[in-house]
């Protein structure tokens, strides 16, 4: 924390005036010789008055700021939709269960995924729809459709709080839930949630099946010819089905990633299925599909740190409806 905050919580927790705090920080960094920092001593000063800066420090991280490979992630928000509890059977014949709830504040929210033991705390309501919650030694990961995931881990903790300044449970519903997106043209794209409209100019013919965990969808690492999830360990993968493209909509294109069942949609055809078709007939024939095929889209930007490029990962694929993109057009021309 910069001084700045650090007086400005002195000032909340104390009812002292700046000028003061400010003389105690400074004869605090006299008394160690000017060993310290002005931070460092102001750090001394709030211990003396029982200010727990570290507890400060927590609340302050901004859910838009968690990303995907952070650990001891600590971070408070409110618990806007919770999905049912699903159970499973595991490889070695027990049962499991997971129930996921999302969690978020002003600037953005995360998908925490309850395993097992973890479900019980929605299964007996522990946590309910609206309950402020705060997390502790989190690890956040990409999600499976894109976003970010928070695990916790065997050292993280999630717990119920009374905290009011946040976003009631309506106002996060509105906003995460039925979000309203404009029309972007490619070339104005920017990370985050957009929809699209434009045309598949190319398709590309590598890898299109990849492993996942059959319990939770998870991709799956490969370790000494096994295939593990991280959340389930040694697994007989199913496979799930990946189509990259180029989308152009006259301004710019983008490099674009169908999963699973949008993947399907688009296509027409199971993965099931298309496993069945021999590989070279199998790309001609998603290259007759897909190439010159009108689509709309909706879906995350995201950025390739290792080709720096943006891409956009579809979760929504709808055909172009000709009817209401002439209304759509003639709104915007005042027809």
């Amino acid at each position: 924390m910069t001084l700045e905050e650090i007086l400005t919580e002195l000032e909340k927790h104390t009812g002292s005036s700046r000028e003061e705090l400010m003389k105690k920080i400074e004869q605090k960094k006299h008394e160690f010789s000017d060993l310290v920092s002005l931070e460092g001593a102001a750090h001394l000063v709030a211990n003396e008055v029982d200010l727990d800066l570290l507890e400060k420090r927590r609340r302050k991280l901004e859910i838009k700021n968690v990303i995907s490979g952070m650990r001891n992630v600590n971070l408070i928000g409110r618990i806007f939709n919770i999905t049912p509890i699903v159970e499973f059977m595991r490889q070695d014949s027990t049962r499991g269960k997971v129930a996921n709830i999302f969690v978020g504040d002003d600037t953005g929210f995360v998908r925490i995924p309850l395993w097992n033991e973890q479900a019980k705390l929605v299964e007996n309501g522990d946590l309910k729809l609206g309950d402020s919650v705060q997390v502790t030694n989190g690890m956040a990961k990409e999600g499976i459709y894109g976003g970010v995931e928070v695990a916790i881990g065997k050292y993280g903790t999630i717990n119920k709080i009374e905290l009011e300044d946040l976003p009631t449970l309506d106002n996060l519903r509105k906003k995460y839930l039925t979000p309203s997106l404009e029309r972007t043209s490619i070339k104005d794209l920017a990370p985050g949630k957009a929809e699209i409209l434009g045309i598949i100019v190319h398709v590309f013919t590598g890898k299109i099946f990849f492993d996942i965990c059959p319990t939770c969808g998870n991709t799956l690492i490969k370790n000494e010819q096994k295939s593990a999830c991280s959340q389930h360990g040694d697994v007989e993968p199913s496979q799930a089905l990946l189509i990259t493209a180029i989308f152009d909509d006259g301004t710019a294109n983008i490099r674009t990633v169908f999963f699973r069942d949008q993947a399907e949609k688009i296509l027409q055809l199971s993965t099931k299925d298309l496993k069945q078709i021999e590989e070279e007939k199998r790309h001609d024939l998603i290259k007759q599909r897909l190439l010159g095929k009108k689509l709309q889209l909706t879906g995350r930007v995201k950025k390739n740190k290792i080709f720096d490029r943006i891409e956009f990962i579809v979760s929504e694929v709808k055909d172009l409806n000709v009817l209401e993109e002439s209304k759509r057009l003639a709104r915007e021309l005042g027809g």
